[in-house]
């Protein structure tokens, strides 16, 4: 008896789509807690740092307008697919950028930094440029004619 074969119309390599929708949903996990531990962070350096008011301010607005984009970001991933080609999954992939200035300012510009925000934020801008990452390889894998077998 001849070994089976696969159906006739299943392309070879797996869709990055489904890899930039699991990214999605890893990162709606870490996410929450990401965004816990910064503002319980921010607080604690609220109440025991001296942080002059102006400079305190900016850190939590900059904070807290991360996390309105990012959440909003992730649900707009999450209700889409890239393979779908939507205007939300486009958004979602858009909103990487100013989410990676955020994560960014809070890694680097910030007054006082704790060693925990530096592995968080490592962590998060990892997820972000494997996030970007497999969008733009989703996209250039459609210019590519698909081969059966």
């Amino acid at each position: 008896m001849p070994p089976k074969r696969p159906p006739p119309l299943v392309p070879k390599k797996p869709n990055p789509s489904m890899v930039y929708e699991v990214l999605i949903y890893l990162n709606s996990f870490y996410f929450g807690m990401f965004a816990f531990c910064e503002l319980a962070m921010s607080l604690l350096k609220a109440i025991n740092l001296t942080y002059p008011f102006e400079i305190l301010v900016r850190d939590m607005i900059i904070i807290v307008g991360y996390c309105l984009l990012e959440t909003i970001r992730i649900i707009l991933g999450r209700r889409s697919s890239l393979a779908d080609r939507g205007l939300p999954a486009i958004l979602s992939v858009i909103l990487i950028v100013p989410c990676f200035l955020g994560v960014n300012y809070v890694l680097l510009l910030q007054l006082y930094k704790l060693r925990l925000e530096y592995v968080l934020c490592v962590l998060q801008l990892g997820l972000y440029l494997t996030e970007i990452w497999y969008a733009f390889y989703f996209v250039f894998s459609l210019c590519r004619p698909v081969t059966y077998d």
